[in-house]
C-alpha cells in the first residue's frame, strides 16, 4: 500500500528488501507513484517536460524521485554520520543490484530500476550522486574551487548525465554541457539558499573565495551583505551565467522535446540569478524565488522556440 506524499522521506536503505518478481501492474502503480511526487515537488519541470514521450516523461520522475530521496534522506534522518554512512554504503550496492534487474519492495525503487536497466544509466553517476550527498554529511565548509566544482558535478551534473541516457542523447560534448548545466543549477541553488544551508551549519562558497572577497564567517553569522560579500555574490552570479550559456549549446544537440524540457528547467532556474540581484543581494533577509507570471512567460517564449524547431 502507497502511503502518502512523504513517504519517500520515510526510507531507510537498510530497511529495503528484494523482491522476487514485479507484474506489469505494480512496476505501472511504481511509475505513477513516482510522476505523483514530481509533479509534488518538482512543479515547474514537471510542466516541462509535458511534451516528452510517455516512456521517457515516466523514467525522468523515476529518476527525480529516488535522487530526491537519496537527497532528503540525509536532510530528513536523524542519525549519526557513521550510521548515515551505513546507509549510503547500503544504498549504493542496492544501485547495483538495481542495475543487475533485480527488484525491491519500494514503488521509488521499482520504477527507477526499469529506468536504469531500459536505457543503460551508467551506475557510476548514482555512485557520484551518492558521494556527494556523503560530502554533505562530513564536509560542512568547501576550501577550495575544485572541491566546489567536485561537489556540484556530483550531486547535479550526474542528473543531467542521466537524462541524456534517457533520451539517447550521449555524444561527448552533450555530456559536458549536460554537466556544465547541473554545475550552473547548483551554483544557483547555493546561491539562493546561503542562509538556509548557514543555519544547517553548511557554508558552499569555499574558503579561498570567501579570502578573496574579504569575506568572513562573521558576515554569516550577523547575516549582514556588505559590500565585500556584495561583490562576492555578484563575482559567483556570472560564473553560473557563463555556465548557463555554455549549456545552451548543448540544448541544440537534444531531441526537440526534450530540448524545450530543459530550457525552461534551465532558463526559470537562471532566472533565480535576477530575482537575487532584484534583491539587492539581500539573501539573508529572503529567498529569491521566480513569480509564477514569469515563469508562464519563461515557457511561452520557450513553446515558441520549440514550434518553431518543428517545423525545420
Amino acid at each position: 500500500m502507497l502511503r502518502g506524499e512523504n513517504y519517500h522521506l520515510e526510507v531507510i536503505p537498510t530497511t529495503i528488501r528484494p523482491k522476487e518478481k514485479l507484474s506489469q501492474g505494480e512496476l505501472k502503480r511504481a511509475y505513477s507513484y513516482c510522476l505523483g511526487l514530481f509533479g509534488k515537488h518538482a512543479k515547474s519541470f514537471h510542466f516541462a517536460s509535458r511534451y516528452l514521450e510517455t516512456d521517457q516523461r515516466r523514467s525522468i520522475a523515476a529518476l527525480y524521485a529516488f535522487c530526491r530521496l537519496t537527497d532528503d534522506f540525509v536532510d530528513e534522518v536523524d542519525m549519526k554520520p557513521s550510521q548515515i554512512d551505513t546507509e549510503l554504503n547500503v544504498l549504493t550496492d542496492i544501485v547495483l543490484r538495481l542495475s543487475e534487474g533485480e527488484s525491491f519492495n519500494h514503488p521509488i525503487f521499482q520504477a527507477f530500476g526499469d529506468t536504469l536497466v531500459k536505457y543503460q544509466i551508467p551506475v557510476q553517476y548514482l555512485n557520484e550522486l551518492i558521494e556527494g550527498v556523503r560530502m554533505d554529511v562530513h564536509q560542512k565548509e568547501l576550501q577550495n574551487q575544485q572541491e566546489l566544482d567536485l561537489y556540484c558535478f556530483r550531486v547535479a551534473s550526474t542528473v543531467g548525465l542521466s537524462m541524456c541516457h534517457i533520451w539517447r542523447s550521449i555524444h561527448p560534448e552533450t555530456l559536458q554541457r549536460a554537466s556544465e548545466l547541473g554545475i550552473a543549477m547548483q551554483q544557483t541553488n547555493i546561491l539562493r539558499d546561503i542562509a538556509e544551508d548557514y543555519d544547517k551549519g553548511r557554508i558552499y562558497i569555499p574558503l579561498e573565495t570567501r579570502k578573496k572577497f574579504r569575506v568572513s564567517v562573521a558576515d554569516f553569522e550577523a547575516r549582514q551583505i556588505t559590500p565585500n560579500f556584495r561583490f562576492l555574490l555578484k563575482h559567483e552570479i556570472a560564473k553560473a551565467r557563463a555556465n548557463y550559456a555554455s549549456a545552451e549549446i548543448g540544448m541544440m544537440d537534444l531531441p526537440s522535446a526534450a530540448a524545450f524540457t530543459i530550457k525552461v528547467a534551465s532558463r526559470v532556474y537562471a532566472n533565480i540569478l535576477n530575482q537575487i540581484e532584484k534583491m539587492d543581494y539581500q539573501v539573508f533577509k529572503a529567498r529569491a524565488v521566480v513569480p509564477k507570471w514569469k515563469k508562464l512567460w519563461i515557457a511561452y517564449q520557450c513553446r515558441r522556440e520549440y514550434k518553431r524547431d518543428l517545423r525545420k
